[in-house]
């Protein structure tokens, strides 16, 4: 996915003390070269700080598809935090939100970051790491106008940073997001209905250019950005761009960036088949190596897969083949936007929820298997009075003190602040729904197991810094 470049890039951004060495291969784009030095630090006994070094490991071991050894180095990072509960929570919440990102769950990624921005122990970078990772989520999902309005809400937080490579980091996805629009919004790609019916048709949504710091660059995004303006000049027609398309794949192959290489692949068969370049776009299907991915299908770039298929068909005059294969993108894309219309506004803010919507879950998640069988207890009786962790323990056969350590540990909450603020979430819903019958604030506390309104009050403030009462009169 295109999403890798800027995840690799925020990382280093949202980690304080990163070695400049380190650094500067992140952003120069040398990312094998840099995932062994991250791991060289990490081994060190002398290594100054522990966990910096651990999170960029785990961060490139991601970005270059190792997500099995990225889940361990990830686990060894959180137990590296020790001077903060809350902190741990914190990297915890953002580390799942990535992964999640890359096993193209959206939706819980969404509800990770959303988590991050809204702490209040989170650091500054790390708010932006959050929202960097809101914005290509919701890119991802078609969501255009909301990746545009985390774009808006990015811009000052960046600018207002004493690191100015954020402002640079953020105004080069600016400028990402409006060439991929551009190229969606082509006229012979018409009909590809997943982007199109979110396309608003206008750049201004995209913001206004930010001014950057003369001298500043980072390699890793300007190769990427060069490449975007290839793409361009080639899907107008210009083939003599496909020189400096196949170079720019190449590096991402070399680079073992194999989701980034085949994200780039299926960019250009888009680019290929706006020019016409039937025989360019069925060569590039190949190399992107997608239809040998056979569990892939419910992965949103598997649409610009058989997209792409589809137009290469009715470019070759195959018109019972074009009409098989865009049926089946079609069906693909309208299952994706009902999917959307259940599961997204659980993870997004600005969207209305309603109690009976299944929540992306973004604390099942974090949990190893054992305990998650716990929290799905624990989350079908919230509304239970007398709910307790004796209770929730005994019923996957451990001790009451040994889930307390694993919710810790993998959380960074125990059982019983964590019932707390499931329970404070559901009554904000309920608040929020503008569909729900009028009922008095105790009353809507009442039904998720929270008698007392100093109870209610005290927890609720801890969760949203504000009283229900503010909440309600929004």
């Amino acid at each position: 996915m295109f999403s890798t470049v800027y995840f690799a890039a925020s990382s280093v951004l949202a980690c304080d003390g990163v070695p400049a060495a380190l650094a500067a291969r992140v952003l120069d784009g040398q990312l094998n070269e840099a995932v062994h030095l991250a791991a060289s630090l990490a081994d060190s006994d002398h290594a100054h700080d522990e966990y910096t070094a651990l999170q960029i490991h785990a961060d490139l071991e991601l970005a270059l598809g190792r997500h099995e050894e990225a889940e361990e180095t990830y686990r060894k990072t959180q137990k590296a935090v020790r001077h903060s509960r809350d902190a741990m929570r914190v990297v915890s919440v953002r580390n799942a939100g990535w992964q999640a990102c890359f096993r193209n769950q959206f939706h819980v990624a969404l509800t990770c970051f959303r988590r991050v921005a809204e702490e209040r122990c989170a650091t500054a970078a790390q708010q932006l790491d959050s929202l960097i990772g809101a914005t290509l989520v919701l890119f991802h999902l078609g969501c255009v106008q909301a990746a545009c309005d985390r774009l808006a809400e990015l811009a000052p937080l960046a600018a207002a940073h004493p690191d100015t490579r954020w402002t640079y980091l953020v105004e080069m996805l600016r400028r990402d997001l409006l060439a991929q629009h551009e190229l969606h919004d082509a006229e012979p790609l018409g009909d590809h209905i997943y982007w199109r019916s979110v396309v608003t048709g206008s750049q201004t949504a995209l913001g206004a250019p930010a001014v950057l710091a003369a001298g500043l660059s980072m390699p890793l995004l300007d190769e990427r950005l060069a490449y975007l303006g290839h793409l361009k000049s080639f899907a107008a027609g210009h083939t003599q761009e496909r020189s400096a398309l196949k170079t720019y794949a190449s590096w991402s192959r070399k680079a073992g960036l194999a989701d980034y290489h085949r994200s780039l692949c299926l960019e250009m068969a888009l680019g290929a088949i706006a020019a016409h370049a039937t025989a360019v776009a069925e060569e590039l299907l190949e190399q992107s190596g997608a239809a040998a991915l056979h569990g892939s299908q419910n992965a949103r770039w598997y649409l610009d897969y058989l997209y792409c298929r589809a137009k290469i068909m009715q470019q070759q005059m195959r018109t019972q083949e074009f009409a098989t294969l865009y049926g089946r993108y079609a069906l693909a894309s309208i299952q994706h936007v009902r999917a959307d219309s259940v599961s997204l506004p659980a993870a997004a803010p600005e969207a209305a929820q309603s109690r009976s919507t299944p929540r992306a879950d973004d604390v099942s998640a974090r949990l190893p298997a054992k305990y998650r069988r716990a929290y799905r207890y624990l989350m079908d009786h919230l509304d239970q009075k007398d709910l307790s962790v004796r209770e929730v323990a005994s019923q996957i056969g451990v001790t009451e003190r040994a889930m307390q350590g694993a919710f810790r540990k993998h959380l960074g909450l125990s059982p019983s602040e964590l019932i707390r603020r499931q329970r404070m979430e559901r009554i904000r819903d309920e608040l929020l729904d503008d569909d729900a019958p009028v009922a008095r604030v105790l009353d809507v506390a009442k039904k998720w197991g929270v008698q007392h309104r100093s109870t209610l009050i005290n927890g609720y403030r801890s969760v949203f810094n504000e009283a229900p009462s503010q909440t309600m009169g929004r």
